[in-house]
Formats: structure tokens, sequence, C-alpha cells
């Protein structure tokens, strides 16, 4: 018997539980909706399939929705066995559901619910059926997430007296359930939480709080912190209280991993992973505790991240579904118009990474559609500007946004050609992409490019020729411009320290993955130290969302004109995981899913160092490096060590050892 699946519109499970994420967040004891526009579920939904019985049987459809079963033109109530005899058979199943969405599971021996269903929302959108491995079981729920938790007590049992409550630390950062219990039902108690002591313990500050009583135990709903401040504001509870956490996560497991001789770039490795872990829930997050949101922008860096430490696509395909939401589009993604154009790049660099044109293909018509609303935002100059309330966003940094801003309009250059890959995937003429791409390119070269300067500035209408790294960094990412102008604005912009600096984790990540295009590792090395292990220095047990140097204290806390504003559990501080599995251990692909890829090594400011990509779900290259040795072996084939020079095919499964 074939393994049976719960089914349903491909994209609702993920629409659904993305409405749901989007309820959470919290902010001074309210709860705080996004400011933009999310997709919902179809709420009625048909399912249809055929079979052969070789045997008389029965089917059971099962459904928490309402509805029917259709076999061979008679409806049949659902949760209820239908009798079939020997032959061919249509079916189809009609399900409604308002709560959440509609779903089905039939397991027989000759018909089971799995993807090769397909699923109309009664409009004549049809597509195969959507399911996951999560949900094979006839009492699983596919509306319920399903997490894993571990009981974590705090680092001293009975907490720290403060002035004016308990503090509990749990010694780093967590996302987690509070459990209190032994509490007297007549007190009513203050609970903040808090990344850092001081948050937690200024309750009209902390971003996270709220008031229980009437009960002698409580359970509360997941959040994120390190520290938990506990206050009787009714002076009533006299008896210590038993405080734990039950930490909720999703079970990734790393299947990569870097050490070198220098011992603080492994601690960065581990906290920058970690980081990553909690911020990998039903989808990529921006942050645990502030947002707990979807943002595109933040989750291409995610993308990436994951390639190179889980190799999971089922979360890079969750996430980009959910970002994806439906036609028609009135807004940008997030409203953020960069955010848009990442995320139909995004869909072409997870094809290329994973060889799974079927999602490609399930999706072609709504990244066409979004490319199409996209390209739609432009001014009088055909350039993405600012219309209506669109946000250009880029990066939290100083920028000349009087006109439309040159970062934009290479990203959207960059955006152009993958929806040209997109379209030949499925099929379709890309040429007229590809044409256009190259016509806009040649505008911005011409407005925005500064030979004199060797650098492209922010905006070319409003006399400024201000000069910010955003946009030069793209130019290089992106090979928009030939290797000689990289050259110059590799001198003029990135090693330029006039030009004012990055501030972001999340835009430091594509600057030093710039820098190491340009053959610049050993800053890029150095900047992972000075930057990302500062903040450890600094007592940090996750990566912030953003590190000034020259903030002192619990300044590094204030961001947003919120004095604990700050994320300090980001996805984006997590880039030095791929940063150093594809510049320093050098793995990278050179065709769609691995078929081929380059193992490149180099060393830069390291002595030493021996590290595991993964390649696949289930393949990986090991990679040991010295000053005279290097050593490759990889689970799959398809391999090539580039090293001094020379090329080397690496067998599968044996050790590749070439002194050098």
């Amino acid at each position: 018997m074939k393994k049976a699946y719960w089914i349903w519109y491909n994209g609702d499970f993920e629409l659904y539980h993305s409405l749901k994420l989007h309820t959470r967040r919290e902010q001074y004891g309210f709860q705080y909706p996004p400011f933009w526009k999310l997709s919902v579920p179809y709420p009625t939904v048909r399912f249809s399939t055929s079979f052969n019985a070789k045997t008389e049987t029965s089917i059971q459809a099962v459904s928490k929705g309402i509805g029917f079963i259709k076999i061979d033109e008679i409806s049949y109530p659902l949760n209820t066995d239908v009798k079939v005899g020997v032959g061919e058979h249509s079916v189809e199943i009609d399900i409604m559901n308002i709560d959440t969405f509609p779903s089905v599971y039939v397991e027989s021996e000759y018909l089971v619910t799995d993807k090769s269903w397909t699923a109309s929302n009664l409009s004549g959108n049809r597509m195969p059926a959507g399911c996951s491995e999560q949900y094979t079981a006839k009492d699983s729920d596919p509306a319920i997430f399903a997490f894993s938790y571990e009981s974590v007590m705090p680092k001293i049992k009975n907490g720290t007296k403060t002035d004016t409550g308990v503090l509990y630390d749990f010694g780093r950062e967590l996302f987690a359930i509070i459990h209190i219990e032994g509490a007297s039902p007549d007190a009513a108690l203050l609970v903040s939480y808090g990344e850092s002591a001081e948050e937690a313990c200024e309750p009209s500050e902390s971003l996270i709080r709220e008031t229980v009583t009437g009960s002698d135990s409580y359970t509360l709903v997941a959040r994120a912190f390190r520290y938990v401040h506990i206050t009787d504001e009714s002076s009533r509870q006299s008896a210590p209280l038993t405080v734990w956490a039950d930490y909720e996560y999703l079970p990734l497991s790393d299947k990569a991993s870097f050490e070198c001789d220098r011992r603080a770039v492994k601690r960065i490795w581990d906290v920058c992973s970690y980081t990553f872990h909690l911020n990998s829930r039903e989808f990529f997050l921006d942050g645990i505790k502030r947002d707990r949101w979807v943002w595109s922008g933040d989750a291409y860096q995610s993308y990436m991240a994951n390639l190179y430490l889980f190799f999971d696509p089922d979360i890079t395909r969750r996430t980009i579904i959910a970002l994806l939401g439906k036609p028609p589009y009135e807004q940008p993604i997030n409203s953020i118009s960069d955010y848009s154009m990442y995320l139909i790049i995004a869909a072409y660099e997870y094809y290329f990474a994973t060889g799974d044109c079927e999602f490609v293909r399930n999706y072609y018509s709504r990244l066409k559609a979004l490319y199409d609303f996209t390209a739609s935002r432009t001014n009088s100059e055909g350039y993405i500007d600012q219309i209506g309330e669109d946000w250009i966003f880029i990066d939290w940094s100083d920028m000349d946004k009087g006109g439309a801003l040159c970062a934009e309009q290479i990203l959207f250059w960059k955006c152009t050609g993958a929806m040209a890959d997109l379209s030949e995937l499925c099929g379709l003429d890309g040429d007229s992409y590809r044409k256009e791409a190259e016509r806009f390119k040649r505008k911005i070269m011409k407005d925005y490019w500064k030979e004199a300067r060797g650098a492209f500035v922010d905006c070319y209408t409003t006399g400024k020729e201000n000069v910010t790294r955003h946009a030069n960094i793209f130019a290089i990412l992106f090979d928009f411009v030939s290797e000689k102008r990289a050259k110059k604005i590799l001198r003029h912009v990135l090693e330029n320290d006039a030009v004012n600096h990055i501030t972001t984790p999340y835009f430091e990540f594509f600057q030093l993955c710039a820098l190491c295009k340009m053959g610049r590792l050993r800053k890029a090395q150095k900047k992972i130290e000075s930057y990302w292990g500062a903040m450890l220095k600094l007592g940090a047990t996750t990566i912030w969302e953003q590190y000034i140097p020259e903030r002192k204290g619990i300044e590094h806390y204030e961001m947003y004109g919120m004095k604990y504003g700050c994320s300090h559990c980001h996805a984006w501080g997590s880039g030095p995981i791929y940063l150093l599995g594809r510049y320093a251990l050098g793995v990278y692909p050179t065709s769609v899913a691995y078929k081929t890829f380059t193992v490149e090594p180099s060393l830069g400011i390291y002595k030493n160092m021996k590290g595991t990509v993964p390649i696949s779900e289930t393949d990986t290259v090991s990679v040991t490096v010295d000053a005279h040795t290097c050593s490759v072996s990889a689970t799959r084939g398809g391999g090539t060590l580039v090293l001094g020079g020379k090329s080397y095919k690496i067998p599968v499964g044996e050790s590749l050892t070439v002194e050098y």
C-alpha cells in the first residue's frame, strides 16, 4: 500500500500558518498585526483523481471540514466507509473549511491521498495537491504545526531577587513556553521578558509582558527571552515560585561544520548556527522577540544560510510560498519594493540549488504576476521608485532617496534576469526579459555610473551625487559590471573608509560576499572576528539585528526609538555560515542541484581549517586544509577540487589528498 498524506490546495497550508504566525507579535502588552496585505486559503476546494480497484474494497474520506466524496458521479458522506467494486473509478472530494483550510485524508488498499491528486478552487484554477511528510497519519492535523520541545531550567532555581521581584536567567536566548507553579491565586504576577536583564527588570519598557492572576499555576504562550522577571503587583505572593521553560523548536539538524586554528571563529560559527535555529520555524523569521514576522529581505539571506547549514528545501519552499501569497498584487511584498525582487530571485536560486522544477511550474503564474506588478511601479523615467505607500528600503543607512535609488534599479535588473530563467524553465520564451534587462542595464550605467569616481551614485536627479556602498555592492555581487569596473568599485568604495560604513549584519553580509568574490577573503575573515566576535565579547548568545561598535552598555539595545527595540536574535546575523562554507571551504554548485560542483578552498588568515558542507538533503562534502595539504571527500560524484591553479576529480566516498 502506498503512503497516505493529508492533502490540501497547494500553498494553502503555508498561507494558513502564515496567518497564524502573523497574529503573534506583541508590543508593550498589546497585539501588533502586520501592515501589509496577507493572503488567505481558499475556503472550498475540490480534490480529484482516479484509481483502479483490483478487488472489492472500501474507501473512507476523512476531513475536519464539511463536504462529500463523489465516486463515479455518486455522492457519499465524509468519514464513512463507501463500498467500491472492481475496476476504474473517478473520485472527487469537495471540502469546505472556514476555520482553517480544506484538507482530506484517504488511506485504503487501492486509493491514498498524495500529491498525484489535483486540487481546484472551483474557478478553473487546478494544481497538484499539496502535502507534507509531517502529516501522514490519519489522526494528525495539518492545522497544527508540529514543533519539538525540551525542558530548560533557570540557572538559579529560585531566581535572583531584585528591588521589585525575582529575575530568572535561562543562560541563553530561547523561544519557549514559561511555566509558573506555586503561585498564590490572589497574587497578581507581572511577567516581563527580556533579551537582556535590563529589559526584563524594567517592565514599563519591556516589549513583551503579561499580568496573570487567579490561579496557582500558569502556562504562558511561547515567547522569546533569555531573562524573565516576575513582580508581585499585589504583594500577596509569599512562597518562592517554581519557574521553568519548554523550549519550542523545529528539529532541523546541522549537516555542516567549521573550525580552524582561531578558536573565536568556532564560537562565532556555533552562535550563528544557534541564532539560525531559533529563527527557523514554520518559516524563516526575521527575529524571534520583536517582529516574529516573515520579511522577504531577511528570508533571502536565510535561504543562503540554509543551503550551507541544514540544506532543508522544505522550509525555504514554505517561506517563499507564504511570502508570495496570491494575486492580485496591490502592494509590494511586506510593502517593500526590494523585497518583491528578492522573492523572485530566490525562487530561481531555490530551483538551481534543488532542481525542484515542479515548484517553479506550480507557482510560475504567481511569480509572473508579482513581477508584472513590480515592473509597473516606475516613475516617468522608467525607474522603480516610491509609488504611493511603497517602501524603498535597501538597508538602515543614510542614502540619497530624493529620487529613484540606484541599488533598487540594479536589484530589479537582477530580478528581470531571474524572471527570464523562470520562464524558460516553464517552456516559455525568456528572451524578452533578457532584452529588457540589457536595455535597463545600459540606462542605469548612463545615469548612475560615475567613471571618474569609480562608483555608482545613489541618485542622479538630486545633484548630490552621494556614494554609499549598497548599489556598488550589488554591482559586484550580481556581476552587473565588468571585472575592470568591479576593481574600481573595490578600491573607491568597498575599501574606502571615507564612504559610510554598514551598521547591520544584513548588508555587512552582502558586502563580505562582494569582498570575497573580489579575492578579499582575508578582509572578510577579519571582519567576522571583529564584528560578529565583538557581539560575543559583550555577552551575546545569539547575533543581533544591529551592532554599532561606538555604542556602550544598554545603548546597544536601542532601536526604532524604543529603549529595547533592537532584536538580539536576528536571522540576518547568520551570514558567517554561508561565508565560511562558500568562500573559505570553497564549496559551490556549477550546475543545477549540484549535479556538478567545485571545491576551491582558501585558508586566508587561517593556518588550518576543516569543515563539512551539505550539497543535498543527504550528501555532503568534507574539506581539511593546512599550509601544505588539502583533503576532500564527497558522498556523491560530480565534484572537482581546484587548488593551486590545477583541477582534480573528487572520487565518490574516498578521500582525495593533494599536497601543494
